[in-house]
């Protein structure tokens, strides 16, 4: 594991960027390792990164990324005038994006595009289509409450703008990209749980930020392929939980094994091990000066004035 400094890189919004150049040259010059495609999410300047400097690697996106962007365009929507009744579809929608591109292989994008824009007609009960790729819906004909369904009306100020919105060519051309086969869900995972090893309302040194990071990839790699558990029938076991964000809705986890901490005994081991049997050759880094460590420090005389000052009537 490595850290990037913002001021290596001129800024934090080059950080990310800066960081997959390091892990790709690490990859593929360092470990010999050959890539031939990439899951990343809708960063721009990994996009043309990729484009300009690995053209024979394929990228694809996490789904979750796209959709997550359309959500909140969608709910957006449903809050202006004469498009409330969007808000009952949202999620179908993004249910519909998923199946979209899951169902499909990444070597037909024209078919994942032509199954997107097919819901734009199943959420006005029309469900044959003008396009030879995909002329009509896959489920069965609705009967009962999915029938009884209030459906969206045509040409409607909802309908123009919502058209206006899933097919945009931005959108259009993510969807066309986006992976059917792996995600970046055990990154986005990594982060998280870095988050708890070296919170960010915190400020660490160089060093305990470093430390922090290599427990959360020991913690990470200990842990990654846990199974999930079962009751003594045999059932898997789910949570169910209703969280803040969802505004009332709720999510399924699965739940997994308890985690071990193996990697403790073996840090301790690796420690006293060093304290018996010293050794020369330790790799010593080189530690960075602190970020604050770039501006001129005031005197607390200087300090104190000036935070008076500004109870002072002018």
């Amino acid at each position: 594991m490595k850290l990037i400094m913002s001021n290596e890189v001129g800024g934090a919004s080059h950080m990310k960027k800066e960081g997959f150049i390091r892990s790709v040259n690490f990859l593929g010059t360092q470990q010999g390792l050959d890539i031939d495609v990439i899951i990343t999410d809708r960063h721009v300047q990994l996009r043309k990164w990729i484009r300009e400097n690995l053209p024979d690697v394929q990228q694809l996106l996490d789904v979750w990324h796209v959709a997550k962007g359309l959500r909140k365009k969608l709910v957006a929507l449903s809050k202006e005038k004469d498009c409330t009744d969007l808000k009952e579809w949202i999620d179908s929608i993004i249910n519909h994006l998923y199946w979209s591109v899951m169902s499909t292989d990444s070597a037909e994008p024209n078919l994942v595009e032509a199954k997107w824009t097919s819901v734009l007609n199943h959420i006005v009960n029309i469900h044959m289509h003008n396009n030879e790729l995909f002329p009509k819906c896959e489920h069965k004909r609705l009967r009962g409450r999915a029938a009884r369904k209030k459906w969206l009306k045509p040409c409607s100020t909802l309908m123009v703008k919502l058209e206006t919105l899933a097919t945009t060519t931005y959108l259009i051309r993510d969807l066309k990209q986006a992976s059917n086969r792996e995600q970046t869900s055990s990154l986005e995972a990594f982060h998280s749980l870095l988050n708890h090893y070296a919170p960010k309302m915190y400020a660490f040194s160089y060093e305990g930020q470093l430390c922090r990071g290599l427990l959360a990839v020991m913690h990470f790699n200990e842990n990654s392929g846990r199974t999930q558990q079962s009751t003594r029938s045999g059932e898997l076991q789910y949570a169910v939980s209703l969280p803040k964000w969802k505004k009332g809705g709720h999510t399924v986890r699965k739940v997994l094994e308890e985690p071990t901490f193996d990697y403790v005994n073996e840090i301790i081991k690796d420690v006293l091990d060093r304290l018996v049997h010293p050794r020369e050759d330790v790799d010593v880094r080189d530690v960075p000066p602190p970020l604050s460590g770039e501006y001129q420090r005031p005197t607390k005389e200087t300090a104190v004035s000036q935070f008076k000052s500004r109870y002072k009537s002018t």
